[in-house]
């Protein structure tokens, strides 16, 4: 969600001001906590009992000791975070010590590592030049999971771990540039509204949010035009201040402690009551001073605060009394942590290439391959009853790691595994399935890399292309010379884009595909391919970096275009094979 200032909320102020007249914590309180100067803020002792409440909770939970102490440690980091939400007048900041900002975005600067720049947020820098942390809601949330994780590993000494963190994120955005965006890797991303443990890391829907903001846009747009503005200028003015007003309210990240507490993703800076005004000019009058809180609120008064904290809400319940209704603040999403097992199989080890095989080999699933039942054209797979499929999600671990390894080594590598015939997973396509094996997955993986150069021009347009349109057929008549010079990715792929361009010339459209469309290219879809090819190969031979993608692995694993199983759909599988069968009887 946007911060809100004290001067834009009055509910805001009234909140602060209660809070300071009680000793005792109400619900909805914001905890002030002390700032210490160079240090780490301290938990307090209402913390400290918070914590002791969900370690019990967490015992009571069939988890293992480490996610148990990863989840407490999250909560430490949401608790005792220096960070603040910023808001359209006060840009994202962090300390440039440790943070580039490269394309409207924060990675970690090349002097530093990650857990040293992640680690830094959650250090009080004051009267030293470094600027308070200001990150948005929905970043901060993933900063804080992987925070809870530097200091599980720190309180653990183990040292393995953190360099594990420092392999996984590198110079990569937080959290869209990790594999898979952090899911099955350090949390599980789950969309049920089940029953929570501390440490889960919830989103809470705005479901007044697209009529809110055009309701404001309207509010805007009308008091424009009554200012004397153009219609043209007013809906400009209109639409830039509903989308000010408005950013970050489609909803909000908490973090759950237990007992139907929550505590907000980041902390509010906001103007400490005084009590000085009719003080004139004493000069006893206590000075302007904003301080660092952390909302802890119920439920209900989490559902409340997003109806009074939300401009979109509030503009609904002006439009019409009484239409917000709190229960409707239901949680959309949630993350949650789950033990450093997978990150330390996947990601420790110092020798990168040690790794990529160890990442290669951890892609075999423990599984047995299910039979493959054929009735008719179509092939069921018939799932053993001890088929493990948790297993799945580390087979998928390992398949999004390894195909994010995407240096020209790892492409040899991966070209030295195309007859590994360990099984992997199954997948179906068009009513057949198949058992796909390590080899099948490293020549799927070999192929689209080598292609993509030219393969990401192709038109948009429906059907396969003629098989005389093969350029990767150029890789097989150099293999040889390839192989022994152990040539770079990006020279194969610019070798094959200037055959692509060879080929191209003849090439009149596509075939009728799968569901049996086809397309005529017109002289344009033929132009500018070939122009963006000749693009394409100027690019690769000046910077000398192979073209690639962000891929984006599935909660089912399965190749591209092929559809995969869990427990679910291997019984509607099997229930469909024995109609078929009982059927043919």
């Amino acid at each position: 969600m946007c911060p809100r200032t004290t001067a834009c909320r009055l509910p805001a102020v009234l909140s602060l001001w209660l809070i300071l007249l009680c000793a005792k914590p109400l619900p909805g309180q914001q905890i002030v906590l002390p700032r210490p100067k160079g240090s780490s803020l301290q938990l307090t002792t209402d913390q400290e009992r918070m914590l002791a409440r969900a370690r019990e909770i967490l015992k009571q939970a069939a988890r293992s000791e480490a996610e148990r102490e990863v989840r407490l440690q999250i909560l430490k980091a949401a608790l005792t975070g220096t960070a603040i939400r910023p808001s359209d007048d006060y840009p994202e900041m962090r300390n440039p010590r440790h943070w580039t900002l490269s394309d409207d975005a924060f990675v970690v600067a090349a002097e530093s590592t990650p857990v040293e720049a992640i680690a830094d947020l959650w250090i009080v820098h004051e009267n030293d030049g470094v600027p308070v942390p200001r990150i948005r809601c929905s970043k901060y949330s993933a900063l804080i999971l992987i925070q809870g994780y530097i200091q599980y590993f720190r309180a653990t000494d183990n040292t393995a771990g953190l360099e594990a963190l420092n392999r996984l994120i590198g110079r990569r955005i937080i959290p869209q540039g990790l594999p898979d965006g952090g899911d099955d890797l350090l949390w599980k991303r789950r969309f049920e509204r089940g029953r929570l443990l501390p440490g889960d890391q919830a989103w809470f829907d705005n479901p007044y949010f697209e009529r809110g903001r055009e309701l404001i846009r309207e509010e805007k747009y009308q008091r424009a035009i009554r200012e004397g503005k153009s219609p043209e200028a007013a809906a400009a003015s209109a639409d830039s201040a509903a989308e000010s007003l408005t950013a970050g309210e489609e909803g909000s990240n908490v973090f759950y402690l237990g007992d139907d507490n929550f505590i907000r993703g980041a902390s509010s800076l906001v103007r400490l009551c005084r009590d000085s005004f009719d003080r004139g000019e004493s000069e006893n009058a206590p000075a302007h001073e904003q301080v660092l809180t952390h909302h802890i609120l119920t439920l209900a008064h989490f559902r409340q605060h997003m109806a009074d904290d939300n401009y979109t809400a509030q503009a609904c319940m002006r439009a019409i009394p009484g239409s917000v209704r709190l229960e409707e603040f239901e949680i959309g999403r949630v993350r949650s942590p789950i033990g450093p097992e997978i990150l330390l199989r996947l990601y420790a080890g110092s020798e990168a290439s040690k790794s990529l095989e160890s990442l290669i080999d951890a892609m075999a699933s423990r599984n047995e391959p299910p039979r493959l039942a054929t009735v008719g054209d179509a092939a069921f797979p018939l799932f053993g009853d001890d088929y493990d499929w948790s297993e799945q999600r580390r087979v998928g671990a390992a398949m999004g790691a390894v195909m994010r390894a995407d240096d020209d080594d790892a492409w040899w590598r991966l070209r030295e595994k195309i007859r590994d015939d360990r099984y992997v997973l199954t997948a179906t396509r068009g009513g057949v399935a198949k058992n796909f094996t390590v080899g099948a997955l490293c020549r799927d993986m070999l192929d689209a890399r080598l292609c993509f150069a030219f393969t990401s021009h192709l038109p948009l347009v429906p059907g396969r292309l003629p098989a005389a349109f093969r350029p990767e057929r150029e890789f097989w008549r150099r293999e040889s010379q390839w192989a022994r010079e152990r040539a770079p990715l990006y020279a194969m792929q610019a070798a094959l884009c200037e055959r692509a361009i060879e080929l191209w010339e003849p090439i009149r459209g596509t075939l009728p595909g799968g569901d049996g469309q086809s397309h005529i290219y017109t002289a344009d879809e033929k132009a500018r391919f070939v122009a963006a090819l000749k693009k394409e190969i100027a690019k690769l031979n000046e910077t000398k970096k192979a073209a690639s993608e962000e891929v984006v692995m599935h909660w089912l694993p399965a190749p591209s275009g092929w559809e995969g199983f869990d427990a679910q759909r291997a019984k509607e599988a099997r229930e469909e094979y024995e109609r078929k069968t009982a059927g043919a009887h």
